[in-house]
């Protein structure tokens, strides 16, 4: 556990970079601190590992005061990934990621089997061991970043806006990438973002920072999603909080009808049973429109919502883990799963 105690950051000229930040940073879960430029998110992050000290107030690692830890030692056990990977660009990919390693003293072929294996769990060709960083594409560096920080298996990890200085697409795939690692190796990970939907979809807890430093809330992804602590935390959150948060809403209750006709429309289905699309009535032998999926054992409302705004006949198609089609989901059904998450409390 990573725990700030009245912790403030002040320069010389007087300005606070962090003011008086107090939280608890759960053991093996992601907390993610977010807020707009200026208000000390990544000052936060950098004093865990001395990079910055503190004015005031401390920092302890599992309960030990990290002042009474030399920095260099504290940063080889604390992962470390920035923006555009910062990698070492005269330095082969394997030895990038061996380089802690290298300086723990470990024997050159052990570190290199430990970068291999990091490559292949981090979703990198091992083909690409042999290049040098220039020869990687973004995304692909930050996987190297990311397998550079857990190469001596550290059990913090920070992360500072790893994913900003990429596209969409390679984002929301290393989102992904971030998420099954984790529920692989149960790190204590920090994560800093300028961005609310990062911070909710990676986020076990968030910690929304006002511009001075100053603690706006602190509270898992529903909570404060349906419980914002203020004006600022309801605007930063934006107008659309309300749809963000039927991602935190199972599927499961939804109700679905075996019928595969509503409407104006029919859904077709191979000889496997599993959907083809949705065929407009009166029009037997016409093009197939397309159809949105939903798996209610594994998806949220959100989901559901999205997969009937992808349909032109308005319903969800529901589907079983192996594709199969398992019932349609009316836009009447939708309509009274809305209404009663609408009345559900906060959650997480």
């Amino acid at each position: 556990m990573i725990t700030f105690e009245g912790v403030t950051k002040r320069y010389a000229d007087g300005t606070v970079a962090v003011d008086d930040l107090s939280i608890e940073v759960p053991t093996g879960s992601i907390t993610v601190f977010v807020g707009p430029s200026g208000c000390g998110k990544t000052t936060s992050l950098r004093m865990i590992n001395r990079m910055i000290d503190p004015t005031d107030g401390r920092i302890l690692l599992d309960d030990q005061d990290i002042r009474k830890i030399d920095p260099p030692t504290l940063r080889r056990g604390i992962g470390y990934v920035i923006q555009q990977a910062g990698l070492f660009p005269h330095r082969r990919i394997v030895d990038n990621i061996a380089t802690v390693p290298y300086l723990l003293g470990w024997e050159k072929k052990k570190a290199r089997g430990r970068a291999m294996e990091l490559m292949e769990r981090v979703g990198l060709d091992p083909k690409l061991a042999s290049r040098y960083p220039f020869q990687l594409s973004g995304g692909q560096q930050q996987r190297v970043g990311v397998a550079r920080a857990l190469a001596a298996d550290p059990p913090v990890l920070l992360m500072d806006e790893p994913f900003s200085a990429v596209d969409p697409v390679v984002r929301a795939s290393l989102q992904e990438e971030l998420l099954r690692l984790q529920a692989e190796l149960h790190k204590t990970i920090v994560f800093v973002t300028h961005d609310i939907d990062e911070a909710i979809k990676l986020g076990d807890t968030v910690a929304v920072l006002r511009v001075g430093g100053k603690l706006a809330q602190f509270a898992g992804p529903a909570t404060l999603l349906a419980e914002p602590a203020d004006g600022f935390v309801e605007g930063f959150l934006g107008k659309d909080r309300g749809i963000r948060r039927l991602s935190f809403v199972p599927a499961a209750d939804l109700e679905v009808r075996e019928e595969l006709g509503v409407p104006g429309w029919t859904l077709v289905l191979d000889d496997a049973r599993r959907p083809l699309g949705w065929r407009a009535e009166g029009n037997g032998d016409g093009e197939l429109h397309p159809f949105g999926a939903v798996d209610l054992g594994k998806d949220s409302l959100r989901a559901a919502l999205d997969a009937a705004l992808l349909a032109p006949s308005g319903c969800a198609v529901a589907v079983d883990g192996d594709g199969g089609f398992a019932g349609v989901v009316t836009r009447e059904a939708l309509d009274r799963a809305l209404s009663r998450a609408s009345g559900v409390g906060a959650r997480g």
